[in-house]
């Protein structure tokens, strides 16, 4: 028997922990296929369990009210739109009929862009969780199913389950990715709790690749491992209080990579991640290593919310913002940022539209950012104000904007927008 094995049959064998999160309402969102049917089985496990109260919905994509035919532009018949909603409706009754037998469960239809009609219904019935059912059928899957389930993750504030069609009981083997970031899963022990039949679950934390002149330094960062740790005991009291034990594991690599094989590795029933939520125009940067997640994971995926702000907006009444396009301003910017900043502990991510979001170092000292005009490379270097020890520098090619964000006349953060993505510097 292997290690894996044995794990995972002690965790088979611990008793199922009582609910204490109530559950009051559901939102299923179906689409009226087969991949759908994950969630209704979902559904079915909780509200078995908690009694709450099951709403699906369905959502069709608006049409036109004339079509493109051989024979020029064909006006749709005025009875196509019910029949369409009718036709609809049946299909969906059919698949909650198969798991609410009773007919407890209410049925709806709207008609609308599929995401913001989910999360608009979600909260009118004051919903506790969203479920979605994975659909990874090639590209209809891609642009319906998964696109879809993230859409409704970067909008709403209710966790979203993504359900896989092995779950055929509520999860006993979960693991839960971990990051830094000190106002990160905060919705999770609750919602976890909502799905869990055990009292332990892993958190598993990936050490990102900081790379510096070939070498890892993250692997040798002390500092990083403090507060590696410091952030464990945080979701450990969450979790404590949500009656849930959690031990932590290391991964080092690329975070979504890494946290779906050890996924499959240890034979999870349930990953569970967080999403930055932005507002406005940054809101489709939020959750790419949770979008990759969904993309990947063969097991459910439970993804809990958590509201960030963006260097591009007001967030409180006395934050404001500095927004440099012209390049000619920013050595002078960027000197007068570094003199007011620098030593302050810092962390540095990148939005990357092939990678998506990475942390590339944590809780380092902030040493200067400076622009070089003539190869047009901002340079951003943290480490020691003094002595020789060692430095990381983030070289930003071709920079097209600098923004700072300051609240109460401190500066919060920097961004600096680049083709595609942006570099994102927070002090902690």
């Amino acid at each position: 028997m292997t290690i894996v094995e044995m794990i995972t049959m002690e965790m088979d064998q611990k008793p199922p922990v009582s609910t204490r999160t109530a559950v009051k309402s559901i939102v299923v969102a179906t689409d009226g296929s087969d991949s759908a049917l994950a969630a209704f089985q979902a559904a079915h496990l909780i509200a078995e369990r908690s009694s709450a109260a099951v709403h699906v919905l369905s959502v069709l994509e608006p049409l036109p009210t004339m079509l493109t035919a051989a024979e020029g532009m064909v006006l749709l018949p005025p009875d196509f739109y019910q029949a369409r909603d009718d036709a609809q409706r049946r299909i969906v009754r059919g698949q909650t009929a198969e798991y609410d037998p009773e007919g407890k469960w209410s049925t709806s239809l709207r008609v609308g862009r599929p995401a913001e009609s989910i999360v608009s219904f979600a909260h009118a019935y004051e919903a506790d969780i969203i479920i979605v059912g994975a659909n990874k059928h090639g590209v209809v899957g891609r642009l319906f199913g998964e696109e879809t389930a993230m859409e409704i993750a970067r909008l709403s504030d209710v966790p979203l389950l993504v359900a896989s069609s092995s779950m055929k009981r509520l999860p006993k083997r979960i693991v839960v990715g971990m990051d830094l970031e000190p106002d990160g899963l905060q919705c999770a022990p609750a919602a976890v709790e909502m799905l869990a039949d055990t009292p332990t679950v892993s958190c598993a934390h990936v050490k990102p690749r900081a790379e510096f002149l070939g070498i890892d330094w993250a692997s040798y960062d002390s500092g990083y491992e403090i507060a590696m740790r410091e952030r464990f005991k945080a979701v450990e009291r969450g979790m404590n209080e949500a009656h849930l034990r959690p031990d932590l594991i290391t991964l080092h690599g690329d975070p979504a990579r890494e946290l779906t094989d050890f996924a499959e590795y240890c034979k999870a029933e349930l990953l569970v991640v967080g999403v930055k939520r932005r507002r406005g125009r940054a809101r489709a940067l939020g959750g790419r290593i949770a979008s990759r997640v969904i993309r990947q994971a063969t097991c459910s995926v439970l993804v809990v919310p958590r509201m960030v702000g963006t260097v591009n907006e007001t967030v409180q009444p006395s934050a404001s913002t500095s927004v440099m396009q012209d390049s000619t301003k920013w050595s002078q910017a960027l000197k007068d940022f570094t003199e007011r900043n620098a030593g302050r502990i810092a962390n540095l991510e990148v939005d990357d539209p092939e990678l998506g979001a990475l942390v590339e170092a944590s809780r380092y000292p902030l040493l200067g950012i400076d622009y070089d005009h003539k190869d047009k490379r901002l340079m951003i270097t943290l480490g020691p104000t003094q002595g020789a020890e060692r430095h990381l520098t983030r070289t930003i090619e071709h920079p097209e904007a600098v923004s700072v964000l300051s609240v109460k006349g401190r500066d919060t953060a920097l961004s600096v927008t680049h083709s595609g993505g942006q570099t994102l510097l927070t002090f902690s």
